[in-house]
């Protein structure tokens, strides 16, 4: 990376991408806690027009909102929350889909994204396309509007509060991908190696494979991150998936991590989506999903299908 390409970078800024509404948005990583699944809320009324009532999170009750687009209905079906946090306040962010983290030059101002006077503003992906950039301030400071974050006389909680067992810290590899900083479960790490050749695939319907490679007289299929930048991704991390190896092609490893974000109860089996380490977010890889994804007819070993 040369001098003005490493000066170019600093000003980059991680931004957490979801759908919501059928749209892509975007909210600066800086902002957000953690990302959960949505189990329960609670209708409680409240007066913002985004705000659509309230969830328990760890006993900790949590008002949520949603991005509209316009002053249509928005879709029912918002399993996932971003939690965003400015000091001691909370918010939940109620969204369709997360995306992914990625890194963008600042938000420019611009007009015409959706029928609203408040201010709007946009990054720009590698595509040239627009993503609207979500001010969680607007949120914050409209606190007057929403059910108290420490008012807890208007939830279901119980009357004992039982003591949270913390679930021990979890381990992840750390590496990157083209800027991105992605985190694998340790656990499903077998090891990581380089300098090992490619065999290109014929392309079939469906399926995004590309290649595999073969180590020890074992043969890998090789699973992509990115839609482009192969030739870099020099580095194999070698996962095991319901018995089956299988690559993570990457660029490069920045070793074993632990995860420091808030820690959740031993009973919450909720699988992380960001982590946080030293300041900063590593994307999750979602091992099963990313199969899912690359081979769609990939059977797991024993489960009584084929």
């Amino acid at each position: 990376m040369s001098a003005v390409e490493s000066v170019l970078e600093t000003h980059k800024i991680p931004v957490l991408l979801f759908q919501s509404d059928g749209r892509r948005y975007g909210v600066r990583l800086s902002s957000v806690r953690e990302v959960v699944e949505i189990e329960n809320m609670e209708p409680i009324e409240g007066e913002a027009d985004e705000y659509i009532g309230v969830m328990v999170l760890r006993k900790e009750p949590i008002p949520l909102v949603v991005v509209r687009s316009g002053a249509n209905e928005l879709e029912t079906d918002l399993p996932m929350c971003i939690i965003l946090q400015r000091g001691h306040a909370v918010i939940g962010l109620a969204v369709q889909k997360i995306i992914g983290i990625r890194s963008f030059d600042p938000a420019h101002p611009t007009k015409g994204l959706v029928a609203s006077d408040q201010p709007q503003h946009a990054y720009l992906d590698d595509d040239g396309n627009l993503v609207q950039a979500v001010d969680p301030d607007r949120w914050f400071n409209a606190q007057s509007a929403l059910p108290l974050i420490s008012d807890q006389r208007a939830m279901k909680l119980a009357d004992e509060q039982e003591k949270i067992v913390e679930r021990p810290r979890q381990r992840y590899m750390a590496l990157t991908i083209r800027d991105h900083l992605y985190a694998v479960d340790s656990s499903l790490v077998e090891r990581a190696i380089d300098e090992v050749e490619t065999t290109p695939l014929p392309k079939r319907p469906g399926v995004k494979l590309d290649s595999v490679i073969e180590v020890s007289g074992t043969v890998m299929p090789v699973l992509r991150l990115s839609r482009g930048g192969f030739e870099a991704q020099t580095i194999h991390i070698i996962v095991n998936y319901y018995g089956q190896k299988w690559s993570i092609a990457t660029e490069t490893v920045l070793g074993i991590v632990v995860d420091e974000s808030p820690v959740r109860p031993s009973d919450d089996d909720t699988q992380a989506r960001v982590i946080s380490h030293k300041g900063a977010f590593h994307e999750v890889i979602d091992v099963p999903a990313l199969i899912a994804q690359m081979v769609p007819d990939f059977v797991r070993s024993g489960d009584g299908r084929g």
